[in-house]
C-alpha cells in the first residue's frame, strides 16, 4: 500500500514537472516546484464563482458547517475555453445534494489535469466560503488541494 502511494506521488511529480517544463522552466526548477507543490498542499481560490447562480449557491453553503461539506474535483474536457478545466463540486451531506461552484485556477489546472488524467488521486478540502461581508461584495471559495 505505502509503496503504491510513493509510486503515485513520484508519477504526479514527473507529470507536473513535465508540464512546468513546457511553460519554460528548466527541468531542475520544474522538479523543485513540482515537489514543493506535492509536499505542501496548495491553497487556492476557486475561479468563476461570479457566473450564473454561483453567488447564491456560495451564500447558501456558507450557512453549513465545514464538516457537513466536502469537495470533489471533476475534469471538464469538453470546456471550449480551457480543455484542462477542473470543476469544483461541493457536496452538502445533510441534504445529499451537490453544487458546482467554480473552477480550479487555470495555471494550476494545466498541471493537475494531467495528474487526474493519469488516474492519480487529487484531494480537495473546502477551507471556507469567503467574502460577502459588505453590500455587493462577492463570495468566493478557499480550497486546499493535495495529491
Amino acid at each position: 500500500m505505502k509503496g503504491q502511494q510513493i509510486t503515485n506521488i513520484r508519477k504526479a511529480v514527473c507529470i507536473m514537472a513535465n508540464e512546468l517544463k513546457k511553460l519554460g522552466y528548466s527541468m531542475s526548477a520544474a522538479f523543485k516546484k513540482a515537489w514543493g507543490r506535492i509536499k505542501n498542499s496548495m491553497t487556492v481560490r476557486a475561479t468563476g464563482v461570479s457566473f450564473g447562480n454561483r453567488q447564491e449557491i456560495l451564500q447558501f453553503i456558507a450557512k453549513f458547517k465545514r464538516e457537513d461539506l466536502y469537495i470533489t474535483l471533476e475534469r471538464e474536457q469538453a470546456n471550449i475555453i480551457d480543455c484542462n478545466a477542473i470543476r469544483v463540486i461541493v457536496h452538502i451531506k445533510p441534504l445529499q445534494k451537490k453544487a458546482f461552484i467554480g473552477y480550479i485556477p487555470k495555471g494550476l489546472s494545466n498541471e493537475l489535469a494531467k495528474v487526474i488524467d493519469k488516474g492519480l488521486s487529487v484531494k480537495a478540502d473546502l477551507l471556507g466560503v469567503i467574502g460577502g461581508y459588505a453590500y455587493k461584495e462577492n463570495y468566493g471559495a478557499l480550497l486546499n488541494i493535495a495529491i
